[in-house]
């Protein structure tokens, strides 16, 4: 008869245990990189990426495997599981695939969580993509928690690389970059003294502090472009305002405005600053280097110091109706494009078509395709996704 393994504290074990779960839980999201080729070259990313495994169905199924696999190591290494070792790891398991999808939502590209009940898309338009300073308020407090050297090392390397991007990239104001600086030499000190538990709690605290300055953020810049938008384009109807923060800069937002009449849509581009007594728009960093394929006029509007617009893309909507109509793959597209454009014909029939907010370079960027003349292979495996501007594409 085999004996009996009795339960106790995991310890070094449980900790490697968190450890793995944590680097592993919150990276199995992208793993829609692995299949993405199956619509293609041109439309595998677009279609795929932040697909079925940014879902909430998905983050269940990955959350189970991961608690699945620990609990078989643990059994197989001897190891029995208390109920309280049990409930952490799974938490932590769920945690990771959740804690992905919550900060992919929080920017502009957006998430689809809810396939397959709904398959709209949803947008945080809140956070830059990879922003230093949520490194920075995490792990500075964690730096001396961890009795790992490998995990003390990533922490300190990672301060050392977030403090780097505010003082190295243009993004960032020089009054931010010093104001931070001294920020996480404050979370430092204060941590030093602090036992683990109170240090995680700091940790925490000062993700959802900053968090949320970002979001409040957000909402403030884009209830400034919807008021001024009423005002500036009295006849057109707003669709749409994406905003982006400038990394490490809750004041400084880089704007989309995406309206319409009964036969014309606009994309107005331009910089919102919330707080214009300590940046105006004017003053506010912006991607200067900057050259899209988007066949963009200047515009100079200026709505007080909080904002301005420099430029505007003018589309035909019975034009976008009907080349979603006629060809597959612009129907592919409109399925993630949010701020759609396409350009004029040009000598040989080809045109271009993508979407604003990702049009960077003047070659094609991830986003853009060119429209052959005629009707290419059609792409495979589209997704359900449903498209975000259906206020443009219907009737």
């Amino acid at each position: 008869m085999r004996e009996r393994v009795s339960a106790r504290p995991l310890e070094a074990w449980s900790r490697t245990a968190i450890y793995v779960l944590s680097i592993v839980g919150n990276n199995l999201p992208d793993l829609d990189f692995s299949y993405a080729r199956v619509s293609g070259k041109t439309f595998g990313y677009l279609l795929q990426h932040r697909g079925y495994t940014h879902t909430l169905p998905a983050a269940l199924l990955f959350a189970g495997l991961l608690f699945g696999v620990v609990s078989l190591l643990a059994r197989r290494r001897g190891q029995a599981l208390a109920a309280g070792d049990r409930g952490l790891l799974a938490g932590v398991a769920l945690a990771g695939p959740l804690l992905h999808i919550a900060m992919d939502f929080g920017n502009n590209y957006g998430v689809h969580p809810f396939w397959p009940v709904y398959s709209a898309w949803f947008y945080g338009d809140s956070f830059f993509i990879l922003e230093p300073s949520f490194w920075l308020v995490i792990s500075a407090p964690l730096a001396f928690s961890f009795r790992s050297r490998a995990v003390r090392i990533a922490l300190w390397l990672t301060l050392a690389v977030a403090l780097g991007a505010l003082w190295y990239r243009p993004f960032v104001p020089r009054s931010h970059a010093i104001g931070l600086s001294l920020l996480t030499a404050g979370l430092l000190v204060a941590a030093r003294g602090m036992r683990p538990l109170a240090r995680l709690g700091l940790s925490l605290a000062s993700f959802m502090l900053l968090a949320l300055t970002f979001v409040v953020g957000s909402r403030l810049a884009k209830g400034l472009v919807r008021e001024q938008a009423a005002r500036l384009f009295p006849g057109a109807i707003t669709l749409d305002v994406v905003a982006t923060p400038m990394p490490a800069n809750p004041f400084c937002w880089s704007v989309i405005l995406v309206d319409r009449d009964a036969n014309r849509y606009w994309v107005r581009l331009g910089q919102a600053a919330i707080f214009p007594a300590w940046l105006d728009a004017d003053a506010c960093p912006y991607d200067r280097g900057s050259n899209p394929t988007t066949p963009l006029l200047p515009l100079r509007l200026q709505a007080g110091a909080g904002l301005r617009f420099t430029e505007e893309y003018r589309g035909s909507v019975p034009e976008l109706q009907a080349l979603e109509n006629a060809r597959c793959e612009v129907r592919a597209l409109l399925r993630f494009a949010r701020v759609p454009y396409y350009t004029p014909r040009a000598p040989d029939e080809t045109r271009i078509v993508g979407d604003v907010r990702y049009d960077r370079n003047p070659d094609l960027d991830f986003s853009d395709f060119r429209l052959a003349p005629q009707q290419a292979n059609c792409p495979t495996h589209v997704p359900p996704w449903l498209p975000p501007r259906t206020d443009l594409l219907s009737p």
